[in-house]
Parts: C-alpha cells; sequence; structure tokens
C-alpha cells in the first residue's frame, strides 16, 4: 500500500525527489461494533485500511483517529486535554492503552512526526521522539498535571504499547504487536518529547536543510568491506549502525571537527563493532 501510492505520487505532476510527502489514508475505516475491543490487536482486526510508516520520500497515516485532532490552530490545547473517554465501539483509540481523546490526539500526532522523521533519514532510538516519547508530544505544547501528561499507569502500560516496526496483514500496515523497543523505564516527569544527540545531529546535516550544492563536488564517501574501512573525504559526524532496515542497535558518534568547513585537514579515527576492527579516514 506505502509503496504503490508511492509511485502514484512520483508518477504524477506533483511528483519530485527534491519533496517529502505526509498522507492521510482516506479509505481507512473502523468497524468496531459488537465486537469486544480490550487490545490494541484487537483493534486492528476490526480496522480496514490503517497504516503507519514513513521512509523514503514519504509518510502515510490512517485516518481513522483524526476524529480526536482539532479543526484549528486555536482548538489544539482543548484537544489535549480532553478527558473525554473513547468509545471503543464507535472510534478507534490508539491512545497507547490511554482511553481519552486527548491522548489519542497526543499519540496520533506524535506518530505523524515519527513517521514523517523516518523520511529524513531518522532510525529508532532507545530515547525520545524516535522510540515511544511522541506518545507524549502534547508536553512540548501545553504545561499540564492531568492525565493527558502521561500518568504512572500510562508510564506502567508502556510495555503494551506497540514498537513502531511495520508488519502487513490482511487489511492493514501496522505496527507489530509482538515486538516492544528496548525503553530505559523513566520518571512521570522526566520529558521524552526530545531527538536524541544522534538525531539531532543527523538533522542539522541532513541535505534537505543545507545548502551544500557547492560543496558536494567531488566528494567520495566509501566502506571497503575487505577491510573494514571508511573513507570520507570531507570527514564523518556522526556514525549509526542499525538492525534491519529502519530499527537503529548501536549509535556511535564519532565527534570530528567540522570538516565541512576545514576541508583539508584530514582526521583518522577507529572503533570497534562487536570482535571488528573499523578504521575511518
Amino acid at each position: 500500500l506505502w509503496g504503490y501510492l508511492g509511485r502514484e505520487i512520483m508518477n504524477s505532476r506533483i511528483g519530485s525527489n527534491n519533496k517529502k510527502y505526509l498522507g492521510f489514508l482516506s479509505c481507512t475505516k473502523y468497524n468496531g461494533e459488537s465486537k469486544l475491543i480490550e487490545t490494541y490487536e484487537d483493534m486492528i482486526k476490526v480496522t480496514e485500511g490503517h497504516i503507519a510508516l514513513g521512509g523514503g520520500g514519504l509518510a502515510l497515516f490512517g485516518s481513522a483517529c483524526l476524529h480526536t485532532w482539532p479543526e484549528n490552530v486555536e482548538e489544539a490545547v482543548r484537544r489535549f486535554e480532553d478527558n473525554t473517554r473513547v468509545d471503543k465501539q464507535k472510534f478507534m483509540d490508539d491512545s497507547c492503552y490511554r482511553g481519552t481523546y486527548g491522548t489519542c490526539f497526543t499519540t496520533t500526532l506524535g506518530s505523524v512526526l515519527h513517521e514523517l522523521c523516518h523520511t529524513f533519514d531518522l532510525g529508532h532510538t532507545q530515547d525520545g521522539i524516535m522510540d515511544r516519547g511522541f506518545d507524549n508530544v502534547h508536553k512540548f505544547f501545553i504545561v499540564t498535571n492531568s492525565n493527558v501528561s502521561g500518568d504512572e499507569e500510562s508510564v506502567a502500560l508502556k510495555s503494551k504499547c506497540l514498537a513502531v516496526n511495520s508488519l502487513v496483514n490482511s487489511n492493514s500496515i501496522i505496527r507489530n504487536p509482538n515486538r516492544v523497543q528496548n525503553s530505559r523505564p523513566r520518571k512521570k516527569s522526566e520529558d521524552d518529547t526530545y531527538f536524541t544527540r544522534s538525531c539531532s545531529v543527523i538533522l542539522s546535516y541532513h541535505k534537505f536543510f543545507n545548502d551544500y550544492a557547492n560543496r558536494s563536488n567531488g566528494y567520495i564517501l566509501k566502506f571497503d568491506r575487505a577491510t573494514n574501512f571508511v573513507k570520507s573525504t570531507l570527514g564523518i559526524r556522526v556514525i549509526e549502525i542499525r538492525k534491519g532496515m529502519n530499527e537503529m542497535k548501536t549509535v556511535l558518534m564519532i565527534l570530528i571537527l567540522y570538516l565541512l568547513r576545514i576541508m583539508r585537514v584530514i582526521l583518522s579515527k577507529n572503533f570497534m563493532k562487536g570482535n571488528k576492527f573499523y578504521g575511518i579516514n
């Protein structure tokens, strides 16, 4: 579904490699009537066309929870603070088991941000927005002691929330219900709505947010598998070693001075992964 729609966009008049696309699937349908909905898996089984997937140039999300979203910016705070319980017989409740309109809005808004960040090459982390910090994205907008801020119960239920990996079933593309991120425990008051240092560096140097037109001529970045040697003529700012297509297993920061500004300086560094030696030039 994601691949099909991505190709449709790129083959259309709006398709461009210089753009990122965020879409909401209009055909998502929730069929919870007369069903016992106790778990996320139960909810997904009765939902057609739900998706939460981002990468490449497209972030795509289902529309079944948009009933909890504001219609304009002025309504945003009121929506975040709405403690009305979601009737799961009638409406989808993607709130990380917190069950209110406000928490459903904050989880789905944060999830959209999370998936959009994948299109800017961010992988999963053990903290922050690229973990499950997006469940509490409301903290960026409001200060509150109400349930929407993520109380101890919601923290305890965090292990029930789904990892942000994707799988395909007969109706939908969904987050994997059998895998949970290796998140560290957090205090009730701790803010988790941030980007880790590695993610921040990637965004800071990303080609979509910088003008590298005059710096890329003759640039070389290559990895020699035979010698485990990485070579970059402009230096290396960050290295992430990821497991799978988009899941970060280990992050190794190689903090090299801004070689983009010091074009002729060459620094050499080494690092180990497992029992393998890696060289960096």
